[in-house]
This record gives C-alpha cells, structure tokens and sequence, in this order.
C-alpha cells in the first residue's frame, strides 16, 4: 500500500486548547511518529490523537490516508463516518472522499461542480515495518528507525503490545526505556537483580545528529515463571539505539547467539499522554506460544508503567540544575540536552 501523494499533504496548524506551548508544538510537529499498527487499520476509520490533533486514519482501496478528523463542510468529525465503493463517508451529510483527499461526490448536489476546497485535510505519512509513521508539519527533522536485520530474517518470530496510552509524558516515557540502572530494583520479579545494579550503571554512549547509542552487559535472574530456557540467570549483552527523540531498538543477546529485539514506538497523544507500540522478535523459543511471550513481556512491561504514571512533575524539567543527575544518567542527560539545543521550553514538554 502506498502513501499520499507529496502534493496533497497538509501542514497541521497549531490546535486550539492545545496542551503544549505554542514553542513546543511547533518544534515536536516537526518529527515522525508511530502513530498506528497497519493491521489495526480496517473497514472502519479508525480516531487517533497526536500533539492534540485529532486524526483520522482510513484504508480506501490499496492506499491508507491520515487526515485531519474534521469534514471542513461542517466540521464534522470524519472518524465518525464508514468507507463506501472506496471512499471515506462524512456521517453528517454523506460528502464522499477519495484515497487523495478530493471530495468526489455531495449526495445533495449530485451534479455539483466540487471547488478543490473541499478535501481532506491529510497529512504526511510512511509505511514502514508495518506501523503508520507520521508527520504533522510534512517536514520532518528526525528519521524513522531501522529495524534491521530482524525485520527482513526470517528466523525472527514477531509479536506486539499495544498501542496503549499511558498517563505519562512521552518524555518520561522514553527517558524510562534508556535508564539502565532501574532494572535492579523496578524488574526484581521479572529478571532485575540487585547485585547486578552497577552493571546497568556503567555503559558506553555514543551520539549522533539522530541517534543515542548504548551497550553494556547485565547479569539477570530468570524466574521460574519466566518462557526463557530454564536456568536461574542469564548473562544479557545489551545494544540499545535511541532513535530521537521517542523511539528505542534494543537487542538482547544471549548465549548460543540467541536474539531478543524491543521495539519501543512512543507518540505524544499530548503534553501528559504518550501512545506507546511495543514490537518484539525473538530468534529463538520458537516452541513457546506467542501468547505465552507475550504475557510475559507485559509484566516487564507494566512494572515500568507502575512507576512512570506516577512521575512528577509529568513533563521532563528542561532546566538541568532541577533533577540531580548521576553517573548512570548520562543518557538521559544527553537527550535533555539535545531537547534544549533545539528550542525546547519545557514547561510543556512532551
């Protein structure tokens, strides 16, 4: 399925009773995001929320369209609507939209002359791993993430959580997917080791125009419920790629050369939500049900989320000097930074 044509995007103005400042918004409007699952995406239009805007997402025909959620007929919310001989349906007066956002047909004015005003009001998108990535402003200044090789091997079974929208910023949400130092004491009932807390401390960063790198081994416990092989702990070397400024890669390694690959897809709904799409392969456990991973994915998982949901204040704090920082922080330090260096305000900070 293809994307719409350059020509048709719109760039999203500024939303009324925003929760971000006017300052923020503009900068965060500029990036990707993981705004859907494609599989998610059927006969309905489906209503999603990205930076305050409300979106609608349709699948007319072979293409998928991310539109505004508003007929500008009216003001009609399109998500309210049904797809009909390929188009999308505005609910209030039956007006018909095509894949490029043209409207095609007034059921009132059959024989109408349609001004090429009345359009959807799409918006810039790529399909890429099977998630709709999109771009509020068309100009996007981050880049979507790789997921290679895992994606292209056919050795890694795939699986994910999500999407779900969590009470958090999406700042604290990604900050708590590059700390590696809470392992020892959020996960001790899942694999979190309290002697192993130093390990998670020391790692090597490095850092470019759009990416965080870190790697480090971590000593893990292997409860008993865990679908892992059975043995009490296992060495974890771990390689995380930051893709800025809210999507991580991270790939577990295991003895045997046994792969674990995370996928952590984060879009901030608004200034204190954050949509989160967790994907997952493995190379190996071919013999363990999906539902089996899955499930115990979640409890590592939601452990993190018992935490973050209560994190105050909710918006990462732009000035440096507000939170103390140690030697496991550097991190998340690097990201603040790199938010600051770009205009970010912070008082509304995704």
């Amino acid at each position: 399925m293809t994307a719409t044509a350059e020509s048709n995007w719109t760039s999203i103005e500024y939303p009324r009773e925003c929760t971000f400042s006017n300052n923020d918004w503009e900068i965060l409007s500029n990036m990707w995001y993981p705004l859907a699952l494609e599989s998610d995406i059927g006969d309905k239009p489906q209503k999603l929320r990205l930076l305050d805007v409300d979106l609608v997402v349709s699948r007319l025909g072979g293409e998928y369209v991310v539109a505004r959620d508003i007929c500008i007929h009216r003001g009609a919310p399109l998500s309210e609507g049904w797809i009909k001989d390929g188009c999308l349906v505005c609910p209030y007066h039956g007006y018909r939209f095509k894949s490029d956002g043209q409207c095609v047909l007034v059921p009132s004015h059959p024989d109408w002359n349609i001004p090429a005003k009345l359009k959807l009001l799409t918006v810039r998108h790529e399909l890429r791993y099977g998630l709709i990535w999109v771009c509020l402003s068309g100009q996007p200044t981050n880049q979507i993430p790789v997921w290679e090789p895992e994606e292209s091997d056919g050795n890694y079974r795939r699986f994910h959580l999500g999407p779900e929208v969590w009470n958090c910023s999406a700042g604290r949400l990604i900050e708590n997917f590059i700390d590696n130092a809470h392992f020892s004491f959020i996960h001790q009932s899942s694999f979190g080791k309290e002697d192993s807390a130093t390990m998670g401390a020391d790692y090597e960063f490095t850092q470019d125009e759009f990416t965080m790198t870190m790697e480090f081994d971590y000593q893990a416990t292997n409860p008993d419920d865990s679908p892992i092989a059975n043995t009490a702990e296992l060495n974890r070397h771990m390689h995380r790629t930051l893709y800025l400024p809210f999507c991580t890669r991270t790939v577990i390694s295991y003895p045997e050369d046994r792969e674990h690959v995370i996928h952590f897809n984060i879009a901030p709904v608004s200034a204190r939500k954050a949509q989160i799409i967790a994907v997952f392969h493995r190379n190996f456990d071919h013999d363990v049900p999906v539902e089996d991973l899955l499930a115990w994915e979640k409890k590592i998982i939601y452990e993190d989320r018992a935490i973050v949901e209560l994190q105050k204040p909710e918006e990462i704090p732009m000035d440096i000097a507000e939170e103390v920082h140690a030697k496991a922080d550097k991190a998340s330090l690097a990201l603040r930074r790199w938010m600051i260096k770009l205009g970010l305000e912070g008082e509304m900070t995704a």
